[in-house]
C-alpha cells in the first residue's frame, strides 16, 4: 500500500490552494464568489450543502466573512419567501461577543440569501444558523477553516484521491482518516470522553507525532473545539471531550512538520456528497468502547519498540494505570 506517498503526491496542490484563498494582507477583500457550476450531485465549487427536513441550504462562506446561502425546497426548487433568518460567528477570543447578522434575500436571485461576517482568522470558526422557513426551524453549525468553504470542498478533492480499504478501522476501532499527507485514526473513549489522535504509516500502525500539532472541532448537540496535546513519550495526541454524543460533523486541523498552514479535513466529506443534519440525521462513529491498544513505534534501522500499558490500580499516562512495560524485539 501507498496510502502516505499517494497523499504526499497531492499536498502541494492542496496548499498551493489553500494559500490562493487566503486573502492578501492590506487588500481589499474581494467580493464574495458566485455559487457556481454544479457538480454531478448538484453541489456547487467550493460549497457545503446541508439537507434538513424542511429545506435544503447550499452555503459559500469566503475567508472574508462574505456569505450566501442557497435555499431550496425538497423538489429543488428555490425558496424565495416565508424566509427569515440569522448567522453567527463565534468569538475567536473570550472577551468578545458572538457576532450575529440577518440573513437579506437577494432581489436578482430567488432562494438566495446574503450576509457579511467578521473574517475568518481563526484554525476554526463556528459560524451557526438560524432560519425559519415558513415555521419550520433550520439550525446547524459550520466549523470553518480560514479559507471558508472552499478550503474544505479543495482538500477533501485531494483526500478522495487516496482511496482507503471500505470500512477500514484504525488500531483501537476508531476512524481512518486521510489529511495531506498523513493517515490518522481518531477514536473517542465513550465512558471517558478522552479522545486521541494516531499517526498511522502505510500498514496503519502508529508512527511517532513527531513536530506535528492537531486541532479536533465536533458539532454534535453543541460544538467544541479541542486543542490536543501530545503525551509525554511522543506516542498520539490525547485531550478531552465535554460532550459525549457522537457527532454529526467532525472536523481535524493538522499542522504537518514543517509546514506553516494546516491541512483542516471535515472527515467522511465529499464535494459530491449532502450532509444530512436535523432530527434523524447519521452520526460520525467517534466513540467507542476503548481498550487502547499497545503502540507499536518502529525506529527505521533500529528495534521495534512496544509500548504496554500496565493493568495495576496506580495512574499511569496511557490510560490504563500501573506501571508501563517497553518490550524490546
Amino acid at each position: 500500500m501507498r496510502l502516505i506517498s499517494l497523499a504526499r503526491g497531492s499536498f502541494l496542490a492542496l496548499t498551493l490552494t489553500t494559500i490562493a484563498v487566503l486573502p492578501a494582507c492590506g487588500k481589499k477583500p474581494a467580493p464574495a464568489p458566485e455559487i457556481g457550476a454544479a457538480t454531478e450531485n448538484g453541489a456547487a465549487e467550493g460549497t457545503i450543502t446541508e439537507q434538513q427536513p424542511a429545506a435544503t441550504v447550499t452555503w459559500l462562506v469566503t475567508p472574508d466573512g462574505q456569505v450566501k446561502a442557497r435555499i431550496k425546497a425538497a423538489d429543488g426548487t428555490p425558496i424565495d419567501k416565508g424566509i427569515t433568518g440569522t448567522v453567527t460567528a463565534k468569538p475567536l477570543k473570550k472577551v468578545e461577543r458572538p457576532v450575529t447578522v440577518k440573513l437579506e434575500a437577494d432581489p436578482a436571485k430567488p432562494g438566495m440569501y446574503l450576509a457579511t461576517l467578521p473574517p475568518l482568522e481563526a484554525d476554526l470558526t463556528d459560524v451557526s444558523y438560524a432560519i425559519d422557513v415558513g415555521g419550520a426551524p433550520l439550525t446547524g453549525t459550520l466549523q470553518l477553516p480560514r479559507g471558508g468553504t472552499t478550503q474544505l470542498a479543495e482538500t477533501a478533492k485531494k483526500v478522495a484521491d487516496v482511496k482507503l480499504p471500505a470500512g477500514k478501522k484504525g488500531p483501537n476501532g476508531g476512524i481512518v482518516q486521510v489529511a495531506g499527507n498523513d493517515v490518522l485514526e481518531i477514536v473517542a473513549d465513550k465512558t471517558t470522553g478522552q479522545v486521541r489522535i494516531y499517526v498511522l504509516d502505510d500498514d496503519f500502525k502508529p508512527v511517532a507525532v513527531g513536530k506535528r500539532k492537531v486541532k479536533l472541532g465536533v458539532v454534535a448537540g453543541s460544538s467544541e473545539v479541542v486543542d490536543l496535546q501530545v503525551e509525554p513519550k511522543g506516542l498520539f495526541f490525547t485531550g478531552k471531550l465535554v460532550g459525549k454524543a457522537d457527532p454529526v460533523k467532525l472536523t481535524v486541523v493538522l499542522y504537518q512538520e514543517e509546514e506553516p498552514e494546516p491541512v483542516v479535513v471535515l472527515c467522511g466529506w465529499t464535494p459530491t456528497t449532502v450532509i444530512v443534519v436535523g432530527p434523524g440525521a447519521p452520526v460520525v462513529g467517534l466513540f467507542v468502547a476503548v481498550n487502547w491498544a499497545p503502540v507499536v513505534i518502529v525506529d527505521q534501522g533500529g528495534p521495534s519498540f512496544v509500548i504496554v500499558p500496565g493493568k495495576g490500580k496506580g495512574k499511569g499516562h496511557f490510560g490504563g494505570g500501573g506501571k508501563v512495560h517497553i518490550k524490546i524485539h
